[in-house]
Protein backbone atom coordinates (compact mmCIF):
# COMPACT_ATOMS: atom_id res chain seq x y z
CA UNK A 1 0.00 0.00 0.00
CA UNK A 2 1.50 3.40 -0.44
CA UNK A 3 1.42 6.10 1.81
CA UNK A 4 1.61 9.73 0.08
CA UNK A 5 3.73 12.04 1.26
CA UNK A 6 1.15 14.43 2.69
CA UNK A 7 -0.20 11.51 4.31
CA UNK A 8 2.53 10.50 6.53
CA UNK A 9 3.48 14.77 7.50
CA UNK A 10 -0.36 14.78 8.57
CA UNK A 11 -0.29 11.31 10.49
CA UNK A 12 3.55 12.86 12.19
CA UNK A 13 1.71 16.30 13.18
CA UNK A 14 -1.19 14.34 14.64
CA UNK A 15 0.62 11.88 17.00
CA UNK A 16 2.78 15.03 18.04
CA UNK A 17 -0.32 16.89 19.37
CA UNK A 18 -1.86 14.03 21.02
CA UNK A 19 1.81 13.36 22.83
CA UNK A 20 1.72 17.01 23.36
CA UNK A 21 -1.87 17.77 24.28
CA UNK A 22 -1.75 14.10 26.90
CA UNK A 23 1.75 16.29 28.17
CA UNK A 24 0.17 19.12 28.94
CA UNK A 25 -2.70 17.68 30.84
CA UNK A 26 -0.45 15.58 33.27
CA UNK A 27 1.57 18.65 34.12
CA UNK A 28 -2.14 20.66 34.66
CA UNK A 29 -3.31 17.66 36.66
CA UNK A 30 0.37 17.65 38.52
CA UNK A 31 -0.21 21.73 38.97
CA UNK A 32 -3.61 21.64 40.06
CA UNK A 33 -3.26 18.02 42.54
CA UNK A 34 -6.65 16.90 40.71
CA UNK A 35 -6.86 14.31 38.68
CA UNK A 36 -10.20 15.84 37.37
CA UNK A 37 -9.28 19.28 35.78
CA UNK A 38 -12.84 19.43 33.56
CA UNK A 39 -15.40 17.71 33.79
CA UNK A 40 -14.60 15.89 30.64
CA UNK A 41 -12.15 14.25 32.11
CA UNK A 42 -14.07 12.07 33.75
CA UNK A 43 -18.02 12.81 33.56
CA UNK A 44 -19.24 9.92 36.46
CA UNK A 45 -16.58 11.01 38.56
CA UNK A 46 -16.98 14.98 38.38
CA UNK A 47 -20.63 14.27 38.95
CA UNK A 48 -19.77 12.42 41.94
CA UNK A 49 -17.83 15.21 43.30
CA UNK A 50 -20.22 17.67 42.84
CA UNK A 51 -22.43 16.24 44.86
CA UNK A 52 -20.02 15.66 47.74
CA UNK A 53 -18.59 19.42 47.35
CA UNK A 54 -22.40 20.26 48.02
CA UNK A 55 -23.14 17.52 50.93
CA UNK A 56 -19.91 19.04 52.49
CA UNK A 57 -21.15 22.91 51.64
CA UNK A 58 -23.96 21.73 53.57
CA UNK A 59 -22.93 19.73 56.79
CA UNK A 60 -20.57 22.59 56.79
CA UNK A 61 -23.40 25.13 57.06
CA UNK A 62 -24.91 22.61 60.39
CA UNK A 63 -22.00 22.87 62.15
CA UNK A 64 -21.76 26.63 61.92
CA UNK A 65 -25.75 26.62 63.11
CA UNK A 66 -24.85 24.58 65.79
CA UNK A 67 -21.63 26.66 67.07
CA UNK A 68 -24.59 29.50 66.87
CA UNK A 69 -26.89 27.38 68.77
CA UNK A 70 -24.11 26.28 71.46
CA UNK A 71 -23.32 29.78 71.68
CA UNK A 72 -26.87 31.24 72.78
CA UNK A 73 -27.74 28.30 74.71
CA UNK A 74 -24.34 28.91 77.15
CA UNK A 75 -25.33 32.62 77.17
CA UNK A 76 -28.89 31.77 77.93
CA UNK A 77 -28.03 28.75 80.67
CA UNK A 78 -25.56 31.55 82.19
CA UNK A 79 -28.63 33.72 82.85
CA UNK A 80 -31.01 31.16 84.09
CA UNK A 81 -28.81 30.14 86.52
CA UNK A 82 -28.42 33.17 87.60
CA UNK A 83 -32.01 34.06 87.86
CA UNK A 84 -32.18 30.29 90.04
CA UNK A 85 -29.59 32.38 92.12
CA UNK A 86 -31.48 35.48 92.79
CA UNK A 87 -34.44 33.18 92.94
CA UNK A 88 -32.85 31.48 95.82
CA UNK A 89 -31.77 34.70 97.75
CA UNK A 90 -35.07 36.42 97.27
CA UNK A 91 -36.81 33.18 99.03
CA UNK A 92 -33.88 33.04 101.51
CA UNK A 93 -35.08 37.05 102.80
CA UNK A 94 -38.74 36.08 102.22
CA UNK A 95 -38.16 33.46 104.98
CA UNK A 96 -36.37 35.97 107.40
CA UNK A 97 -38.72 38.80 106.93
CA UNK A 98 -41.70 35.91 107.77
CA UNK A 99 -40.12 35.38 110.98
CA UNK A 100 -41.85 37.53 114.08
CA UNK A 101 -38.28 38.26 115.67
CA UNK A 102 -38.24 40.63 112.96
CA UNK A 103 -39.89 44.02 112.76
CA UNK A 104 -41.52 46.47 110.76
CA UNK A 105 -38.18 48.28 109.87
CA UNK A 106 -36.02 45.72 109.37
CA UNK A 107 -38.79 43.94 107.18
CA UNK A 108 -38.68 47.30 105.57
CA UNK A 109 -34.71 46.76 104.95
CA UNK A 110 -35.38 43.45 103.68
CA UNK A 111 -37.84 44.93 101.38
CA UNK A 112 -35.17 47.09 100.07
CA UNK A 113 -33.06 44.24 99.16
CA UNK A 114 -35.87 43.06 96.97
CA UNK A 115 -36.36 46.18 95.31
CA UNK A 116 -32.84 45.26 94.13
CA UNK A 117 -33.49 41.50 93.29
CA UNK A 118 -36.00 42.53 90.98
CA UNK A 119 -33.94 44.79 89.03
CA UNK A 120 -31.23 42.07 88.74
CA UNK A 121 -34.44 40.21 87.32
CA UNK A 122 -35.17 42.15 85.01
CA UNK A 123 -32.06 42.92 83.86
CA UNK A 124 -31.03 39.34 83.05
CA UNK A 125 -34.57 38.75 81.26
CA UNK A 126 -33.27 41.50 79.13
CA UNK A 127 -29.88 39.87 78.48
CA UNK A 128 -28.49 40.34 75.02
CA UNK A 129 -25.69 37.89 73.30
CA UNK A 130 -22.79 39.08 71.23
CA UNK A 131 -24.96 40.44 68.32
CA UNK A 132 -26.76 42.43 70.84
CA UNK A 133 -29.71 40.61 70.38
CA UNK A 134 -32.01 39.91 73.41
CA UNK A 135 -31.90 36.37 74.11
CA UNK A 136 -35.71 36.32 75.38
CA UNK A 137 -37.37 38.10 73.21
CA UNK A 138 -38.25 35.27 70.64
CA UNK A 139 -38.14 36.80 66.95
CA UNK A 140 -38.51 40.25 67.57
CA UNK A 141 -35.14 40.34 69.40
CA UNK A 142 -33.96 43.64 68.57
CA UNK A 143 -36.18 45.05 70.57
CA UNK A 144 -35.87 45.33 74.39
CA UNK A 145 -38.60 42.67 76.00
CA UNK A 146 -39.38 43.38 79.45
CA UNK A 147 -40.02 46.93 80.10
CA UNK A 148 -41.11 48.32 83.00
CA UNK A 149 -44.74 50.40 83.03
CA UNK A 150 -45.53 52.22 86.22
CA UNK A 151 -44.21 49.22 88.54
CA UNK A 152 -45.21 46.87 86.23
CA UNK A 153 -43.00 44.29 84.22
CA UNK A 154 -44.43 43.92 80.79
CA UNK A 155 -43.64 41.49 78.23
CA UNK A 156 -42.79 43.30 74.56
CA UNK A 157 -41.59 40.08 72.61
CA UNK A 158 -43.47 37.32 71.25
CA UNK A 159 -44.00 33.83 71.66
CA UNK A 160 -41.81 32.36 68.93
CA UNK A 161 -38.84 30.32 69.48
CA UNK A 162 -36.21 30.40 66.80
CA UNK A 163 -35.46 27.14 65.44
CA UNK A 164 -31.89 26.14 63.42
CA UNK A 165 -30.89 23.02 61.43
CA UNK A 166 -28.29 21.22 62.50
CA UNK A 167 -28.26 17.92 60.67
CA UNK A 168 -30.46 16.66 57.72
CA UNK A 169 -33.64 15.68 59.95
CA UNK A 170 -32.95 17.77 62.49
CA UNK A 171 -33.64 21.26 64.51
CA UNK A 172 -33.44 22.30 67.29
CA UNK A 173 -34.53 25.88 69.69
CA UNK A 174 -32.13 27.99 70.02
CA UNK A 175 -33.42 29.74 72.80
CA UNK A 176 -36.19 30.13 74.89
CA UNK A 177 -39.10 33.15 74.66
CA UNK A 178 -39.17 35.63 77.79
CA UNK A 179 -42.69 34.43 78.03
CA UNK A 180 -42.48 30.98 78.76
CA UNK A 181 -39.49 31.47 80.76
CA UNK A 182 -40.61 34.69 83.13
CA UNK A 183 -44.25 35.30 82.68
CA UNK A 184 -45.91 31.22 82.41
CA UNK A 185 -45.55 30.19 86.17
CA UNK A 186 -48.12 28.42 87.96
CA UNK A 187 -48.52 29.04 91.56
CA UNK A 188 -51.33 30.84 93.62
CA UNK A 189 -52.55 34.75 93.02
CA UNK A 190 -54.40 36.81 96.12
CA UNK A 191 -54.53 33.46 98.17
CA UNK A 192 -56.70 31.77 95.65
CA UNK A 193 -56.06 28.38 94.12
CA UNK A 194 -55.68 29.27 90.40
CA UNK A 195 -53.05 26.87 89.36
CA UNK A 196 -54.53 26.95 85.67
CA UNK A 197 -54.01 30.75 85.44
CA UNK A 198 -50.35 31.98 84.46
CA UNK A 199 -48.43 34.23 86.73
CA UNK A 200 -45.27 36.29 85.94
CA UNK A 201 -41.93 36.15 88.14
CA UNK A 202 -41.65 39.70 88.26
CA UNK A 203 -44.89 39.43 89.99
CA UNK A 204 -44.03 37.77 92.70
CA UNK A 205 -41.11 39.33 93.90
CA UNK A 206 -42.91 42.35 93.27
CA UNK A 207 -45.46 41.58 95.46
CA UNK A 208 -42.95 40.58 97.97
CA UNK A 209 -41.55 43.82 98.22
CA UNK A 210 -45.02 45.49 98.45
CA UNK A 211 -46.05 43.32 101.52
CA UNK A 212 -42.47 43.89 103.17
CA UNK A 213 -43.19 47.67 102.62
CA UNK A 214 -46.47 47.64 104.68
CA UNK A 215 -44.63 47.64 107.58
CA UNK A 216 -46.34 44.45 108.98
CA UNK A 217 -46.27 44.16 112.41
CA UNK A 218 -46.75 47.45 113.61
CA UNK A 219 -50.06 48.47 114.96
CA UNK A 220 -51.54 50.37 111.68
CA UNK A 221 -50.39 47.67 109.91
CA UNK A 222 -52.37 44.21 108.79
CA UNK A 223 -52.99 41.73 111.47
CA UNK A 224 -49.85 39.64 111.69
CA UNK A 225 -51.87 36.60 110.69
CA UNK A 226 -53.28 38.12 107.01
CA UNK A 227 -49.08 38.96 106.58
CA UNK A 228 -47.92 35.77 107.62
CA UNK A 229 -50.52 33.96 104.98
CA UNK A 230 -49.31 36.63 102.33
CA UNK A 231 -45.97 35.39 103.08
CA UNK A 232 -46.49 31.55 102.90
CA UNK A 233 -48.73 32.01 99.51
CA UNK A 234 -45.29 34.02 97.98
CA UNK A 235 -42.83 31.49 99.67
CA UNK A 236 -45.19 28.98 97.64
CA UNK A 237 -44.91 31.20 94.32
CA UNK A 238 -41.20 31.44 94.84
CA UNK A 239 -41.24 27.52 94.81
CA UNK A 240 -43.35 27.15 91.91
CA UNK A 241 -41.34 30.02 90.28
CA UNK A 242 -37.89 27.84 90.66
CA UNK A 243 -39.65 24.36 89.91
CA UNK A 244 -40.36 26.44 86.60
CA UNK A 245 -37.06 27.78 85.83
CA UNK A 246 -34.97 25.04 87.09
CA UNK A 247 -36.99 23.09 84.44
CA UNK A 248 -35.92 25.43 82.05
CA UNK A 249 -32.32 24.98 82.89
CA UNK A 250 -33.41 21.35 82.11
CA UNK A 251 -34.04 21.60 79.10
CA UNK A 252 -31.32 24.12 77.82
CA UNK A 253 -28.70 21.66 79.06
CA UNK A 254 -30.55 18.94 77.17
CA UNK A 255 -30.52 20.67 73.90
CA UNK A 256 -26.85 21.66 74.78
CA UNK A 257 -25.98 17.74 74.78
CA UNK A 258 -27.80 16.94 71.96
CA UNK A 259 -26.28 19.98 69.80
CA UNK A 260 -22.56 18.32 71.53
CA UNK A 261 -23.71 14.81 69.95
CA UNK A 262 -24.93 16.21 66.35
CA UNK A 263 -21.17 18.57 65.73
CA UNK A 264 -19.44 14.73 66.62
CA UNK A 265 -21.86 13.44 63.97
CA UNK A 266 -21.44 15.75 61.38
CA UNK A 267 -18.21 15.69 62.03
CA UNK A 268 -17.42 12.05 61.24
CA UNK A 269 -19.40 12.88 58.16
CA UNK A 270 -16.90 15.73 57.10
CA UNK A 271 -13.79 13.65 57.38
CA UNK A 272 -15.73 10.43 55.38
CA UNK A 273 -16.70 13.18 52.78
CA UNK A 274 -12.95 14.17 52.46
CA UNK A 275 -12.01 10.85 52.48
CA UNK A 276 -14.39 10.08 49.52
CA UNK A 277 -13.23 13.38 47.77
CA UNK A 278 -9.69 13.09 48.24
CA UNK A 279 -10.07 9.32 46.72
CA UNK A 280 -12.06 10.84 43.90
CA UNK A 281 -10.53 13.77 42.69
CA UNK A 282 -6.83 13.84 44.27
CA UNK A 283 -3.79 13.29 41.80
CA UNK A 284 -1.68 10.11 42.92
CA UNK A 285 1.68 11.96 42.55
CA UNK A 286 3.54 8.83 42.06
CA UNK A 287 1.70 7.79 39.17
CA UNK A 288 1.72 11.06 37.63
CA UNK A 289 5.19 11.45 37.34
CA UNK A 290 5.82 8.37 35.83
CA UNK A 291 3.34 8.85 32.92
CA UNK A 292 4.81 12.87 32.36
CA UNK A 293 8.00 10.53 31.93
CA UNK A 294 6.37 8.10 29.67
CA UNK A 295 5.07 10.89 27.83
CA UNK A 296 7.82 12.85 27.34
CA UNK A 297 9.85 9.72 25.67
CA UNK A 298 6.47 9.55 23.91
CA UNK A 299 6.62 13.20 22.47
CA UNK A 300 10.59 13.12 22.19
CA UNK A 301 10.07 10.00 20.23
CA UNK A 302 7.15 11.40 17.80
CA UNK A 303 9.33 14.06 17.12
CA UNK A 304 12.30 12.30 15.92
CA UNK A 305 9.87 10.42 13.68
CA UNK A 306 8.57 13.53 12.35
CA UNK A 307 11.80 14.89 11.68
CA UNK A 308 12.87 12.10 9.50
CA UNK A 309 9.85 11.70 7.79
CA UNK A 310 9.70 14.93 6.95
CA UNK A 311 13.31 14.76 5.33
CA UNK A 312 12.02 11.68 3.43
CA UNK A 313 11.13 12.74 -0.35
CA UNK A 314 11.52 10.65 -4.06
CA UNK A 315 13.14 14.58 -5.23
CA UNK A 316 15.91 13.17 -2.36
CA UNK A 317 16.55 10.32 -5.38
CA UNK A 318 16.52 11.92 -8.95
Amino acid sequence: MRVATSTAYSQGVTAMNTQNYNLNKTMLQMSTGKKIVVPSDDPAGSARVLGLNQAKSRTEKFQDNISTTKSSLEIEETAIDSVVSVLQRVRELTIQANNDTYDAVQRADIGKEIEQQLGALVGLANTTNGNGEYLFAGFDNRNQPFVNNGGTIEYKGDQGQQLLQIGPTRQIASGDNGFDVFMDIRGTDNGINTSNSPMSVFAIVGELQTVLNTNAGSPTAVPAEDFHDSMNRIIGNLDAAMGHIVDKQATIGARLNATESQENVNEDYLVQLASTLSDTQDLDYTEAISRLEQQQIGLQASQQTFTKIQGLSLFNFL
